[in-house]
């Protein structure tokens, strides 16, 4: 495995001063005066000194939004459409230096981050296109009366982000809830914070209205608790762990609020005998150590059926040693570090577990050459791991994959449904009749047949079981942040006509 040169960035541009909430349309700091840092990955340095939201904060936020609410809910949806317009234009003029503060506050690789913040302005105008077209219906009802339905905004929002993506997870909840007539109330990851509070300047750039669009920073039993907790609030989406997502649940359920969550996942990525070898190998590559492995599709079991296994692995390993981990400035670098001390002493662990449980095939150590205080982690792969193994069932969220064979289909749909989670998965072969029945058959949120893992604007994006509820994106997404009121109109010229409350319905 090779290194790229570490830490091409020079140090002067890996800091960032005045770091401040957004709240009510200005930029102000915690009310308590609290600060924490939030640090570079690849070194371990501080990058700056973030606002630490406490419940003060929060309601100050809510508050804000709430007052902006009816505003909003009754301005135009040409209009809303035409501010999420202007913001998508914002987003691409800026893109350079949202992606430099992604890539420098969560470990992406330049050139990923870069692709990522350009794929944003396609959730913004997908949006403002749907503004003016998601409505009610008309219903058909006994007698002379006109029924129908109006879809209503929630009101306010909560969006509690993960650090692994932090602007696309952001803008893929934000935008249907804005472009629809709520008002956000968004509180990023502790870790991550930068590039939302880029985006929120440009929000405000844009014309957004004050109090429309919200951004409180801290930690998650600090802020994200009085958010989730916070009887205004009448909606709440949540990325993250499934443990964190319980919690949401929880303090959701105290004011009865509707609840978006999208948790962990253990995907599988299936390898059939007449797949393509080449492209298997690099699909299951991105599948496991795209972001380091953090993500929550993130395709760590590899079944790999045992006709092609030795032959399998050995492209495996080969592709692997010429993998490049290293900063993510540096040109040429295809993994970076992950994101916290805390995120790799965890990894770490599990690869020390992994070691008790099965073989290590590959990596488990730390690349050579990697920067001192940097968080990087070779990418590491067992086999001979039980179906019942730590590493075979928990989300490690590092990239760690564990290798198991199978024979027959009935056995491969048991072994992948043997899982609490059903996130993705991913399946790469030929025959497609088999590739569909087997995708009919796994207990999962989504699959992909021979592609990469990814999501769309257009397209749902959610879990079954302990991987989480509702949808994201695609037309799906409009139930999560609308409410539906039915109205009726008694069109014959008198209530009374023909009977009187006696033997009216009730």
């Amino acid at each position: 495995m090779s290194l790229t040169h570490p830490l091409t960035l020079p140090p002067e541009a890996r800091t960032v001063d005045h770091v401040s909430m957004f709240v009510d349309g200005e930029f102000v700091p915690a009310a308590a005066g609290a600060t924490f840092p939030t640090v570079d990955p690849n070194t371990g340095e501080t990058i700056a000194q973030v606002p630490r939201a406490d419940g003060t904060d929060v309601d100050r936020a809510v508050a804000a939004a709430k007052r902006a609410a009816i505003d909003w809910q009754f301005t135009d949806t040409i209009a809303r459409a035409a501010l999420l317009r202007a913001l998508a234009g914002l987003v691409t003029a800026n893109a350079d230096e949202l992606a430099r503060l992604e890539a420098l506050d969560s470990g992406h690789y330049l050139s990923k981050a870069q692709d990522l913040v350009g794929a944003i302005p396609l959730w913004l105008d997908y949006w403002a296109g749907l503004a003016d077209k998601v409505g009610g219906r008309t219903i058909q009802v006994p007698g002379n009366k006109l029924s129908f339905t109006l879809l209503e905004p929630l009101g306010v929002t909560a969006h509690i982000v993960p650090w692994n993506y932090p602007l696309l997870v952001m803008v893929r909840s934000i935008a249907p809830a804005l472009a629809l007539g709520n008002t956000v109330v968004v509180k990023p990851a502790e870790d991550t914070s930068l590039s939302t509070l880029k985006f929120a300047e440009l929000v405000k750039e844009a014309g957004f209205p004050a109090g429309v669009f919200n951004v409180v920073t801290g930690f998650g039993s600090e802020a994200g608790a009085s958010l989730a907790a916070h009887p205004d609030v009448a909606g709440i989406t949540f990325t993250g762990s499934t443990e964190t997502g319980r919690t949401v649940a929880k303090l959701a359920a105290d004011h009865i609020a509707q609840v978006n969550l999208e948790l962990g996942g253990k995907s599988p990525t299936i390898v059939f005998p007449d797949a393509d070898l080449d492209d298997a190998v690099e699909a299951a590559i991105q599948g496991f150590c795209s972001h380091a492995g953090q993500v929550c599709v993130a395709g760590t079991r590899l079944f790999v059926h045992t006709d092609i296994r030795e032959e399998f692995l050995t492209k495996l390993t080969d592709r692997l040693r010429s993998t490049r981990v290293g900063d993510g400035f540096a040109e040429g670098t295809e993994m970076g570090p992950l994101v916290s001390q805390k995120q790799y002493d965890r990894v770490r662990e599990y690869i020390e577990i992994g070691k008790t449980e099965g073989t290590l095939y590959h990596g488990g150590g730390r690349p050579e050459g990697a920067p001192e205080g940097g968080y990087f982690v070779e990418p590491t792969v067992f086999v001979d791991v039980p179906l019942d193994a730590r590493i075979a069932r928990e989300e490690i969220f590092g990239p760690v994959a564990s290798v198991h064979s199978w024979s027959t289909d009935d056995e491969l749909v048991e072994a992948v449904n043997d899982s609490i989670y059903g996130l993705f998965a991913l399946l790469l072969g030929s025959d497609i009749k088999r590739l569909l029945s087997t995708a009919r058959r796994l207990q999962v949120g989504g699959v992909m047949i021979n592609d990469w893992f990814g999501e769309l604007p257009m397209t749902p994006h959610g879990g079954h079981k302990q991987s989480g509820t509702g949808r994201e994106e695609g037309l799906e997404a409009v139930h999560g942040y609308t409410q539906v009121k039915h109205v009726s109109v008694n069109l014959d010229p008198s209530l009374r006509a023909g009977t009187n409350w006696v033997d009216a319905p009730l």
